[in-house]
């Protein structure tokens, strides 16, 4: 087996994605500083990445 199969082989749904947005929501929030201020552009962009990285391996229907 590959590494890629044993470590993303993730089969989440959008409620349960989201639920793991909600529980990392502080340390996100403490990780989209740039320059001393909060960056909500980056704040999405890592959030959309988290989603779509969570969602990959959905087997379509």
């Amino acid at each position: 087996m590959t590494d890629e199969i044993l470590f993303n082989n993730f089969n989440l749904t959008n409620e349960e994605i989201e639920s793991i947005l909600k529980q990392m929501d502080k340390f996100i929030d403490n990780n989209c500083f740039v320059n001393g201020k909060f960056d909500e552009d980056l704040k999405q962009d890592i959030c959309f990445n988290i989603f779509i990285t969570l969602s990959k391996n959905r087997k379509k229907s």
